[in-house]
């Protein structure tokens, strides 16, 4: 019993004329004929009453068009939901980030992504780079919004807008006075910093650079959170450093001054799996390309624009 026979079925039903019904279906009335012919052959029940004037609709004939209409009717409308869900326009995306995220780039990016696809639900959950990684890895969340560099090869990566780090300090810091700070004038402070694990990169980097000022470092605290980080700050427990989007967010008595010389960058990017299927997912990182501008990043990204990549020489997004 297949799908066009029911289809068939409604329009005799509502013209009660084989020949209107054959013209309105595009088919030869003998072929419709038998088409009702073998469906109610199928269905064991006659549905149509047929003379050599007229057509009439049998009682079971009647009750089987009401039912059939609504059941047509379902078909279309799973028929539309699959074509949306292919176009990426309804599902679902879980969305991770990083606080830093959340001050720059990523409302922006969810507004646009919001008025394009009402339909598709987002869930979303802070996390640090590290566990974004091991989540997406999982397949628990979709989407991350995190800090390289990363040394895994399953992700694709898309270089957003990086951002330079100051030095949060106590309020009533001597070093306040200075409007920018020298890092070897940092030589006797105590630290607080993110684990390694957390930022290998970003925390080597510190490390280099405060030798190469000819000292080194003392770590009096390692934290991933970076509001406990500074609140240890405000409590006087030593120095962090933070990105410029976050001191807004920041507890009061708190002072935030640049480094003077070379200084310390945080890079964001947007992670996905690089064999994802999903149409959301697509469908997410066109919009983050089209309103977010493309940063260098400390390995190669792969665009969700093909040809806008050939031109630059750079990977080809593999879906």
């Amino acid at each position: 019993m297949k799908l066009h026979a029911f289809q068939y079925f409604v329009v005799v039903a509502e013209e009660l004329h084989f020949g209107n019904a054959a013209a309105r279906l595009h088919i030869t009335q003998p072929a419709l004929s038998r088409q009702i012919h073998r469906l109610e052959m199928e269905l064991g029940v006659k549905l149509l009453r047929r003379t050599k004037r007229t057509v009439e609709l049998t009682d079971a004939g009647a009750a089987f068009l009401d039912e059939i209409r609504k059941a047509l009717q379902q078909v279309d409308s799973a028929v539309q939901v699959a074509q949306r869900v292919a176009r990426g326009e309804v599902g679902a995306l879980r969305i991770a980030f990083t606080p830093s995220s959340m001050h720059t780039v990523l409302p922006e990016i969810l507004k646009h992504f919001r008025d394009r696809h009402p339909d598709v639900e987002l869930a979303m959950t802070e996390i640090c780079t590290l566990d974004q990684v091991h989540q997406l890895k999982a397949e628990k969340i979709d989407v991350g919004f995190l800090h390289p560099p990363i040394d895994d090869t399953f992700l694709n990566l898309y270089p957003l807008q990086g951002e330079q780090l100051q030095v949060a300090l106590p309020q009533n810091h001597p070093l306040t006075n200075q409007p920018y700070i020298p890092l070897k004038a940092l030589a006797n402070e105590a630290f607080i910093l993110h684990p390694r694990y957390e930022g290998p990169v970003l925390y080597d980097q510190f490390l280099t650079l405060c030798r190469e000022a000819g000292f080194e470092p003392h770590i009096v605290y390692e934290e991933v959170k970076h509001q406990t980080r500074i609140g240890l700050v405000a409590a006087g427990m030593g120095l962090t450093f933070t990105p410029e989007s976050l001191q807004k967010a920041g507890l009061t008595g708190i002072a935030y001054r640049p480094l003077a010389g070379e200084p310390l960058a945080l890079q964001l990017a947007v992670a996905w799996r690089q064999h994802s299927s999903s149409p959301v997912i697509q469908k997410f990182v066109q919009v983050v390309a089209e309103i977010t501008p493309q940063n260098p990043c400390t390995r190669p990204a792969k665009s969700p624009h093909p040809a806008s990549n050939r031109k630059r020489g750079t990977d080809v997004l593999s879906d």
